[in-house]
């Protein structure tokens, strides 16, 4: 294995007494036994039992990390049946692992199990039953503890059914959130089928024992974690066409720390994708830019709406960041059928793109991997006369968001991939857009076994691959055309996505039920939950629709959105409807207060701008995020270990979101340490303790560690 020294690991194969491995004698006699194979690094322990077969993973205070249960570990299906691992029959020695061929009740014959450590911290499990062609499913289990807690997995609070599958795949919970869940998954089973709206999935979990998990592939799947079985995690997942998905591939991290775990799961999945500091500014954005008379803006006719966000900036002080412009700003059918800005919608769109750039804004364009129309000079005709597209029943392409059909480009397909990269190179260096909002992605993909796609896999594997390669081609065409100095934020993801871009979180609602029902604090709430959630997943730099995707219904939770989103990775404030403080859904209209804290929180974000940039470095170079859960610092402090209500932002700042309407105070808890007040450096706190904090509807309750200096 490249990258791994030699003598990373040290194998005691033990027969009868036991046989001291060179340089480590002392922990593989102390690890050793009867029957029992060892695997030593300078961070843990691996030890296998040989009849029958079980893994235990021990760190070098001999304390267990995690074990195999005494019924298996480790199973498959077969024609309805469910197998497991018995007797060791053979043990081969490799550079860095073993290799081991066990027993098994299948009749297919004996699996082979490869134990390699990757890195001191990462150990590679690989079960290999025999004749994989007939499997159906595999999986694992593994012994956990009474008091155990898992992160991770998702962004959204919970598996919540579809509204209407298939025809509409979004979650109930996503337009009409509880108030539920937390950062704690435990006693949950988690669907790994990348849902719409809100799409960041990883079969990834860290445990509060001190471990990571994470599961090879991407084929459909579940975790049960201790919901069952109190004492054990159990995931299963689909097999498919690619021998890849025959068989089973756990990687095991281990920390202590989250951030170790963190470490060592970026360096195997990739590093993320971390954007330049304009990117941690704000974005403002509109959900429609509406065709309508044109309004002057710099002597120029341009879109009235742009024209307003532009001139209502310059005229209340606010500082510019980047312009988004979302779908459909595009030429034809869905807003999106030709790489070239609709004239009609967008007048004058050189012209206006040249007078934001003055201004110093940084410029923002929709995308997803679609081939939209049908008309001569479509993207859509032509991606299907190449045969680009993925499989399914055929006919003219067409875009919508329900009914649509031959429209979903083919991501597994070289040729598919180099045709929409090249185009949507040249469409963002002929406009000189800087960045790329990535929707989509996790809806309309054909997803059934029946369906082939170009790389011989079915639906139901690429399903889960899809957001991952979609972003992989948006990213290679944006660094085509702006090396080293463009943004990618996506939607949805899956292991690896972190590469490519960075995440905002879907369509979080500000009402209920699509926008027409009442408003709701509880997607602000969400929000607040998911962004550290994501931060466990890998994803360092996060983001939400600022007052929810849906209009918000009450002003309050504008406020607190705007306070919770200048505290989080990503800046962007847009929508359905204003979501604009000089046009408020809520009376006044024009709304002085809701203007100031508009004002206070762009330009708060502009001033911090260096120290979150600093602080997305180091995410580039271990994977740590932005926004900490509390649980990463203070590990060891019980009262913290499912606190999802405050985080660290930064190194330095810890925040303590408000989301319920009405809210003026709100108790705080401080770990060890000295705090002091961000708005008044004069107010001081001695952790660990709690204090009832004042949070008047203008200021989020923030405060610095120690004597840190934050701008």
């Amino acid at each position: 294995m490249s990258g791994v020294p030699r003598r990373l690991v040290c194998i005691a194969v033990v027969t009868g007494l036991a046989a001291p491995a060179p340089g480590d004698a002392a922990v593989a006699r102390r690890r050793s036994g009867a029957g029992r194979v060892a695997l030593v690094t300078d961070a843990a322990v691996a030890e296998m039992r040989l009849a029958p077969f079980r893994v235990r993973l021990v760190d070098r205070r001999a304390r267990t990390l995690v074990a195999e249960p005494p019924r298996g570990g480790a199973f498959w299906e077969r024609a309805g049946a469910v197998h497991g691992l018995g007797r060791v029959r053979r043990v081969t020695p490799i550079p860095d692992g073993v290799v081991l061929s066990v027993a098994s009740d299948d009749p297919a014959g004996p699996a082979t199990v490869t134990l390699v450590w990757r890195t001191p911290r990462t150990l590679a499990v690989t079960v290999a039953p025999a004749e994989p062609a007939g499997l159906t499913a595999v999986g694992g289990r593994w012994r956990v503890r009474r008091s155990e807690r898992f992160y991770g997995l998702t962004e959204r609070l919970r598996d919540s059914p579809p509204l209407a599958p298939p025809a509409v795949e979004v979650p109930a919970d996503d337009t009409k959130p509880p108030e539920a869940g937390t950062l704690d998954r435990r006693g949950e089973t988690v669907e790994m089928l990348v849902r719409p709206t809100y799409g960041l999935y990883a079969p990834f979990y860290h445990s509060s024992a001190g471990y990571g998990l994470a599961v090879g592939g991407t084929a459909i799947g579940t975790f049960d974690l201790a919901r069952a079985d109190r004492r054990t995690v159990t995931y299963r997942f689909e097999t498919g066409n690619a021998a890849e998905s025959r068989r089973l591939v756990v990687h095991l991290f281990v920390g202590p720390e989250h951030a170790t775990i963190l470490d060592e799961y970026t360096a195997l999945t990739g590093r993320p994708f971390v954007p330049p500091a304009w990117a941690f500014t704000h974005i403002r954005w509109r959900d429609e830019l509406p065709v309508a008379p044109p309004v002057l803006l710099d002597g120029t006719p341009v879109n009235a709406t742009v024209a307003e966000d532009v001139l209502m900036y310059e005229k209340l002080g606010i500082q510019p960041g980047v312009y988004h412009f979302d779908r459909p700003v595009q030429v034809g059918e869905f807003g999106f059928a030709r790489f070239a800005l609709d004239e009609e919608r967008l007048p004058n769109a050189i012209a206006m793109l040249a007078s934001l750039r003055a201004r110093r804004y940084r410029l923002s364009v929709w995308s997803a991997a679609w081939t939209c129309g049908a008309e001569p000079g479509d993207v859509g005709l032509e991606a299907q006369a190449a045969a680009l597209v993925a499989p399914g029943p055929g006919g003219p392409p067409h875009c919508a968001d329900g009914g649509g059909a031959s429209f979903i480009l083919d991501v597994t397909n070289p040729a598919a991939q180099a045709f929409f990269r090249e185009k949507l190179r040249a469409f963002v260096s002929t406009y000189g857009f800087d960045a790329i909002k990535l929707d989509r992605g996790e809806e309309h993909i054909p997803s059934a076994a029946t369906d082939v796609w170009a790389d011989g896999r079915n639906g139901r594997e690429v399903r889960n691959a899809y957001p991952v390669l979609q972003a992989m081609i948006h990213h290679d065409a944006l660094a085509a055309a702006h090396p080293g100095d463009f943004m990618l934020w996506l939607r949805a993801g899956y292991t690896g996505a972190q590469r490519w871009g960075i995440a905002w979180g879907g369509d979080i609602p500000g009402s209920e039920a699509f926008g027409v029902g009442p408003g709701t604090a509880l997607g602000l709430r969400s929000a607040i939950v998911s962004q550290q959630r994501a931060a466990f997943m890998g994803y360092p730099v996060w983001g939400s629709d600022t007052g929810g995707y849906y209009q918000f219904k009450d002003r309050e939770v504008f406020a607190r959105w705007l306070q919770l989103s200048a505290f989080s990775g990503l800046m962007e404030i847009g929508g359905r409807g204003t979501h604009a403080p000089w046009d408020m859904p809520t009376a006044p209209a024009v709304d002085e207060e809701m203007i100031q804290i508009y004002k206070r929180y762009t330009d708060l974000r502009v001033t911090l701008r260096d120290y979150i940039a600093a602080a997305a470095r180091a995410a580039a170079e271990r994977g740590l995020p932005i926004v900490r859960p509390l649980v990463f610092q203070y590990r060891h402090d019980r009262r913290v270990a499912d606190r999802w209500d405050q985080y660290l932002f930064g190194p330095d700042l810890m925040v303590a979101p408000v989301w319920r309407v009405g809210e003026r105070r709100r108790s705080v808890y401080f770990p060890r340490g000295q705090w002091r007040s961000f708005w008044n450096e004069a107010e001081t706190y001695r952790g660990p303790m709690t204090a009832m904090v004042d949070a008047p509807l203008g200021l989020i309750p923030v405060f610095i560690r120690g004597d840190a200096r934050v701008p």
